[in-house]
């Protein structure tokens, strides 16, 4: 199973093993709680409690916020692993941009 998240951290092991610290929202929630129309999440993650997840070689380290592409490794989608950046990036909604 392929899903997506977004990258929120990042961090390398002693090994040199690339680990991002990712929020899928359909585990961890939205992005931003207030995200939810100021109402309580029950299962929402706060940002520090996000898990790390080992990824593949990527194009650049990613920022806050850009998505990333997730598989699972197993059928019972508790181990993930990153494998790519789609090139996109969370966004609060549509703002004035002088194009």
């Amino acid at each position: 199973m392929i899903t997506y998240g977004y990258a929120k951290d990042y961090k390398y092991t002693n090994d040199g093993t690339l680990m991002i610290r990712t929020r899928i929202p359909s585990i961890h929630g939205p992005y931003h709680q207030s995200s939810y129309n100021g109402k309580s999440v029950r299962n929402y993650v706060r940002d520090e409690d996000l898990p790390y997840y080992p990824s593949l070689l990527l194009p650049h380290l990613p920022s806050d916020g850009e998505v990333v592409a997730v598989s699972s490794l197993d059928k019972s989608n508790s181990q993930f692993i990153i494998l790519g950046l789609t090139g996109g990036h969370y966004n609060l909604g549509a703002t004035n941009l002088d194009l």
